[in-house]
């Protein structure tokens, strides 16, 4: 069986790393705010203005101003989906949901560490950490499965939380997972240990009905907050402030509001046994230059989290990486290099040091120390739910760092992604594709699993678990050392490296195991995954290939996650991404889009208000077919101006008005203005003109 690429023990001097991973340390002769990596040099940030932030500024992830928008870029990275798009042939929703499949590392960090965090006006060092690695600064180089090195400008990691990881407590299995409902709430990180094999409770990829919260802060706006600029290449800009910009038209406003919604149900899916995308590909280990027993505390944490109760199907040999904080207010440099490098002995070169102020960042401690204050922005992947409550909060208030302590922040993030995270996952995929699906490609792949199939028909009986022995079905979930759980796990970092193709071809071999072995979550998600893999790898997708390549996919996928496994929202979700995939590709592939959100709105997979958003969503497919010739053969604006109206029935039906009124306003230019019959008594069009009449909330000229 094969194993993972092994990580440093904190006995170990000497572990397995790869050859670019450097230690720094800092020189005696640099400056006090300086970085101990010898990364990159980070952009400079503009000083930040003292002003309250307001909701578009966390709405669009963006300042509301253009002079503060160089201040949010430094301290909170990329200002939309758009930004650093790579590949070239990504569109911005393409890029959105690439970027939202990011390698999750978890943070352990010591109690003086997370005070360290107060001090600075973080609530804990995950706290500090977690906007900063929304986009690693600078492009990261990237190995694909041939060798071919592919930089990427928008890569990123999601810093999650110890604690987030689910332990192995058996639940009653649940079948009622009502869509209307939204099903049970969250991963519960306070589960009691047990080692049974039992059912699991599985939690929804997303909450809907926070999703349907967070729609309603949004639509509660006035539509003014929704203006935006469009550039050359036809890519959504930042959103900027009413006094920086023209009203927008309508569809550039359903545009940002779409992508928001689809930014936040993707934001924080669940730790789920049938894929690996939350599972932690690496531990920040973190203590300050205030630890007393600096080594003993790394150990004591790094045996935390080898220790820790995780359910069967969890792995815990991922990458470790040791941080220490250096207090330049509090402590002195030369005894921290001392710490840094007996941490260096101990641990391998897998750590780095961060000079760090450890008060809290205002006016008057940036003018007393010569700083500069950069406005710190919560992170672009926070979930529905927190970002629900960050809008409710009264007391919120605006929160700043010192540039050099954001600068040295990114330095970290950017040396630990490209110097231990990224070679860490490309020695993972070439050690499970040599030892194990090599194997399964070619010929005699073919004939194995032809065998395998007809052993496991002709040796199935009563008993739960199925003949192969990998998949237990009482528990639901392949143990984390069976070839299956491994496949899949490289399968899942080729996605996050985004090697498309490679990716492709692995989910399409575990698809048929999955099916062979009735694991019907394993089965869809897989099938999920190989139609997006299909989609994103560039592939030329006639009208014909998508009727026999990826409808049969979609088909399955949502069917097994609706009837067999009960997880409608995992349905929703391989739904939204698929079509706007597809929705990018314009032409015919853009029909096929509409179609299958149509799907998801007849078989009410979500809340009122994303309801009512995605009917507005599939008028857009339509819209994107322009026609050719002077008489535009071929476009689909009757089609978009129908959906519209539809729509606009629906906003009106949950007292959104104003919304209601968009619709209505796009839909008379594309087709109804000419139409006098519209303006009879007793037609819908009429009817929802009278509803929302003097609600113009855009200027048509």
């Amino acid at each position: 069986m094969a194993a993972l690429p092994s990580t440093p023990s904190p006995a170990s001097s000497n572990p397995s790393s790869p050859s670019t991973s450097r230690a720094r340390t800092a020189a005696a002769g640099t400056s006090a705010g300086s970085t101990s990596s010898g990364s990159s040099t980070p952009a400079h940030a503009s000083p930040a203005p003292s002003l309250a932030l307001s909701f578009t500024s966390f709405l669009h992830g963006g300042a509301s101003s253009a002079s503060s928008s160089a201040v949010l870029l430094s301290a909170g990275g990329p200002l939309s989906p758009t930004s650093g798009v790579s590949p070239s042939h990504l569109s911005a929703v393409a890029a959105l949901i690439a970027q939202s499949f990011a390698p999750r590392v978890a943070v352990f960090a010591s109690d003086d560490a997370n005070e360290f965090a107060r001090d600075m006006g973080c609530a804990s060092v995950l706290e500090l950490l977690r906007p900063l690695g929304d986009t690693v600064q600078g492009p990261v180089a990237v190995h694909d499965s041939q060798g071919i090195t592919v930089p990427l400008d928008d890569f990123g990691v999601r810093f999650v939380s110890s604690s987030m990881t689910p332990t192995s407590s058996p639940v009653t299995p649940s079948r009622s997972n009502s869509v209307a409902q939204g099903a049970d709430a969250g991963v519960s990180a306070t589960r009691s240990r047990s080692n049974s094999k039992a059912t699991y409770s599985a939690p929804p990829c997303f909450e809907i009905r926070e999703l349907d919260a967070l729609l309603d802060l949004y639509l509660a706006q006035s539509p003014r907050f929704f203006t935006i600029s469009d550039t050359s290449d036809g890519n959504i800009t930042s959103p900027l402030s009413p006094a920086t910009s023209s009203s927008a038209s309508p569809s550039n406003i359903h545009d940002v509001l779409y992508y928001k919604f689809l930014q936040r149900l993707l934001a924080t899916p669940p730790v789920s046994p049938h894929e690996s995308f939350s599972h932690p590909v690496a531990a920040v280990i973190v203590i300050s230059s205030r630890n007393p027993q600096p080594i003993e505390t790394l150990a004591a944490l790094y045996r935390a989290g080898i220790e820790a109760p995780v359910p069967q199907y969890m792995s815990k040999d991922y990458l470790r990486y040791y941080v220490l904080l250096h207090d330049e207010d509090n402590s002195e440099f030369d005894k921290s290099l001392v710490l840094f490098d007996r941490m260096k002995r101990h641990f391998g070169l897998h750590c780095h040091m961060i000079r760090l102020h450890s008060r809290t960042a205002t006016p008057e401690t940036a003018a007393a120390i010569g700083e500069t204050l950069v406005r710190r922005v919560p992170s672009r992947w926070i979930s529905a739910g927190e970002e629900v409550a960050y809008l409710r909060d009264p007391h919120r208030q605006e929160k700043f760092h010192f540039q050099t302590d954001t600068q040295n922040l990114r330095a970290f993030v950017r040396e630990m992604v490209a110097q231990s995270v990224i070679p860490f996952m490309e020695r993972c995929i070439t050690t499970w594709n040599e030892q194990i699906a090599s194997s399964r490609r070619g010929l005699t792949g073919r004939f194995f699993s032809a065998s395998r199939r007809l052993l496991g028909n002709t040796t199935r009986g009563t008993n739960a678990t199925t003949a192969t022995g990998n998949y237990d079905a009482s528990a639901g979930c392949y143990g984390y050392m069976s070839s299956e759980a491994l496949m899949r796990k490289l399968a899942d970092y080729a996605f996050m490296l985004r090697d498309w193709r490679f990716a492709q071809s692995t989910y399409d071999i575990l698809r048929k195991d999955f099916l062979n072995d009735k694991a019907w979550k394993y089965h869809a998600g897989a099938q999920e995954m190989a139609a997006a893999s299909l989609i994103l790898s560039g592939t030329p997708l006639s009208s014909k290939a998508r009727a026999e390549m990826l409808e049969p996919l979609l088909d399955s996928a949502t069917y097994s996650y609706i009837s067999r496994a009960s997880q409608p929202t995992y349905a929703l979700r391989t739904i939204l991404i698929s079509s706007e995939l597809l929705r990018s590709r314009g032409g015919g592939a853009a029909d096929d889009a509409a179609k299958w959100l149509t799907k998801a709105i007849t078989d009410r997979l979500m809340g009122n208000l994303a309801h009512a958003l995605v009917i507005e969503r599939i008028s857009a497919c339509f819209a994107i077919r322009r026609g050719v010739g002077s008489q535009g053969w071929g476009n689909r604006n009757r089609k978009a101006a129908f959906w519209q109206v539809v729509a606009a029935k629906e906003w009106v039906a949950l007292d959104k008005k104003w919304h209601a009124r968009m619709c209505l306003d796009e839909a008379d230019e594309r087709v109804y203005d000419r139409l006098e019959w519209m303006e009879k008594k007793g037609t819908l069009v009429y009817e929802l003109r009278q509803a929302t009449q003097g609600l113009e909330v855009y200027d048509k000229d």
